[in-house]
């Protein structure tokens, strides 16, 4: 690209300079056709003046026949001059023409034995022998070292032939040759000079043509930048606005999900010290817990929805209906019915058959019944898993123990047995945390391995003698830690404990 364009100036340069000499051609043409007829004229008023000839003898005169003969080639010269085309012979064709002319002027005086001028032959060749240097003056105009050569060599020769003619070459005509000579030195300096400049204006002329056109394609791209600036602007507060109303949208999801957890003051009324560590990934959360009273026996479920954000809230919802209707409607107050009653809820609203590619969405769900008119704990479980810590008068033989549901979820599944119902007695003081995988799943620490159910359950172990409000808070520092600054939380979170 770059080559293309250093040609096209570089022929755009050369068609320049020759349209120039042509006009220089055509400029002294004109002040030739000039000089010629003032010759012409001269010559004339010599007939009139110095010989006594009448009017009819005008044909006779030099000047008058130089005229006519030279007329049709300065009509030649100027029409092809005015043209678009270039002749460079026309240079040196009209260089010898002229220097022809003037030494032919002295021929014919040094050759005429009457003159019409009351002038010596060696004055007579000293005016033509400065008109030669004139003429070859002229030379420079047209800035090239080759046409001064020529046009120099031509006049020295021209102008010694004249002189030795008189035998007057060793006086007049060697002085007149240096002169020539010296000043044919001074016009090549003066054309190296102008040339030097030429050349010199040529590649700023370049160079500003180059400026001109990366400044051209510097604005262009700077109105592509701008255009796309705004074009990106104009997205960017699209986007802003689209953020912004979903923001919004989930901000408000968020309170519609908090105020379907309502089961606080039920726990508290109920136990005497509890926790519900409650760490969604997102503003809406997957996970939920649940809870209700019917039939002095308090219902509590803890649940792990398919997904989180969203697609996990929506599922909460169902899951919050779903249970409302099955205990509260129609009174299943066993853990095992209640799941299996929703699982059949789940699979008809899913419209779920067991396909290979359908989605497998449900959830994974602890649900414990505590009757506190019979001290039983009942659970059942969906995939999920809940630890017990019975109050001993012997601290030291305190532990952990920790309990399985079925290894199934509330969807449709290969295996699709009733669920199994686990049944204990408690007393007071004894410990019971149910929880969703999100904690134990969590990746982070110093090797970036999941935190695992048995750094769970030390936790929980080494801490379960402090207050329930303690322990969320050593469960939030610990996952705090956990994650540092390196990892991201990939699940929700829900620990729910609460002590009889």
């Amino acid at each position: 690209m770059s080559n293309n364009k250093t040609d096209k100036h570089e022929n755009n340069s050369i068609e320049s300079y020759r349209k120039r000499e042509m006009r220089v051609e055509h400029r002294i043409n004109t002040f030739r056709f000039l000089i010629i007829s003032l010759i012409a004229l001269i010559d004339t008023i010599g007939h009139f003046t110095f010989q006594d000839r009448s009017i009819s003898e005008l044909t006779q005169s030099k000047g008058w026949i130089l005229f006519l003969i030279i007329l049709p080639l300065l009509l030649i010269v100027h029409n092809k001059t005015r043209q678009n085309k270039y002749y460079f012979q026309i240079k040196y064709l009209m260089i010898f023409v002229d220097i022809l002319i003037v030494f032919l002027i002295g021929l014919s005086f040094i050759l005429s034995e009457q003159t019409i001028m009351p002038l010596s032959k060696l004055e007579y060749i000293l005016m033509v022998s400065f008109l030669l240097i004139f003429i070859n003056a002229l030379s420079v105009l047209r800035l090239n070292e080759k046409t001064v050569l020529y046009s120099s060599a031509l006049t020295i020769v021209a102008n010694a032939v004249l002189y030795l003619m008189i035998d007057k070459f060793i006086m007049a005509g060697v002085y007149t040759t240096v002169f020539i000579l010296f000043f044919s030195v001074f016009n090549g300096w003066i054309i190296s000079y102008f040339m030097e400049y030429y050349q010199l204006n040529k590649k700023l002329g370049k160079a500003f043509n180059d400026l001109q056109e990366a400044n051209k394609q510097i604005n262009q791209k700077n109105e592509e930048i701008t255009t796309q600036n705004e074009l990106i602007q104009k997205h960017y507060n699209s986007l802003q606005k689209t953020q912004k109303n979903m923001s919004d949208s989930l901000r408000y999801a968020q309170k519609i999900q908090n105020a379907l957890f309502t089961h606080h003051g039920l726990l508290q009324e109920h136990f005497s010290d509890h926790f519900v560590f409650f760490k969604p990934k997102e503003k809406v959360s997957g996970d939920f817990s649940w809870a209700t009273l019917i039939d002095n026996k308090l219902i509590i479920a803890v649940s792990d929805c398919t997904g989180h954000g969203v697609p996990g809230a929506f599922m909460t919802i169902l899951g919050f209906s779903y249970l409302s209707e099955i205990v509260n409607e129609h009174q299943y107050t066993e853990p095992d019915k209640i799941l299996n009653k929703l699982r059949q809820y789940v699979i008809s609203s899913l419209h779920q058959e067991g396909k290979l590619y359908e989605p497998k969405d449900g959830m994974d769900i602890s649900v414990v019944q505590l009757d506190f008119e019979n001290k039983k704990f009942k659970f059942s479980g969906a995939n999920t898993t809940f630890c017990f810590i019975p109050e001993l008068e012997n601290k030291e033989q305190q532990a952990i123990y920790e309990f399985k549901g079925d290894r199934m979820p509330v969807s449709y599944h290969y295996k699709m047995r009733p669920f199994s119902l686990l049944e204990l007695t408690y007393q007071k003081g004894d410990k019971f945390y149910l929880y969703t995988d999100g904690y134990i799943d969590q990746f982070g620490g110093p090797k970036g391995k999941k935190f695992k159910s048995v750094s769970f359950r030390r936790m929980l172990e080494q801490n379960h003698f402090l207050p329930m409000q303690k322990q969320k808070s050593i469960l939030d520092e610990t996952m705090k830690n956990w994650l540092s600054d390196r990892y991201e939380q990939i699940d929700d979170m829900t620990v729910m404990g609460f002590k009889i």
